[in-house]
């Protein structure tokens, strides 16, 4: 299990520096990625591309295709992709339907990875040991679970994502 990985940066909650909460914006300075896996003493050969930094209900299907792209791309067949958790699910079938010969999953957060009690460090190593061992695919990986692309909803009453069976 000591291929490289591919991380892919989108931005979304995982990565923002801080959300206002009367306009609902994201702010984004810096990635907070690299410090992430710092923090988290990660030994996975990991090659992190920053490719967009937006809150996902701004990300359309032109941006879409420049994940699909950028996954085409890399040489790596296993990668992560960390994307806002509104439109997430959206982004997982558009890569779902067009990539058969990759390992993606596909991670966010609820609460910035800088504010008390976030989920992003548990979210993203989660997400980093799923894309080693899950088949060629894509997945969504949140909150301790695995999704199939084409079997998952966020429930934004409970603030988690679920099969839609």
């Amino acid at each position: 299990m000591n291929s490289k990985l591919k991380l892919i940066t989108t931005g979304g909650t995982i990565d923002c520096e801080s959300i206002n909460d009367t306009t609902n914006e994201y702010s984004f300075s810096e990635s907070y990625i690299p410090k992430m896996l710092e923090q988290a003493r990660n030994k996975v050969d990991i090659e992190i591309e920053f490719l967009m930094s937006k809150d996902s209900l701004l990300i359309n299907d032109d941006d879409r295709e420049k994940i699909f792209q950028k996954c085409l791309s890399c040489t790596e067949d296993k990668i992560v992709i960390t994307h806002g958790t509104d439109t997430m699910t959206e982004t997982a079938k558009y890569l779902g339907t067009k990539i058969k010969d990759k390992t993606i999953v596909l991670v966010g957060a609820m609460i910035p990875y800088n504010q008390n009690l976030s989920d992003a460090m548990f979210n993203l190593g989660t997400a980093i040991a799923n894309v080693q061992i899950l088949p060629k695919s894509v997945f969504v990986s949140m909150n301790g679970e695995v999704f199939n692309w084409d079997n998952v909803r966020k429930n934004k009453e409970l603030g988690v994502f679920e099969n839609l069976a």
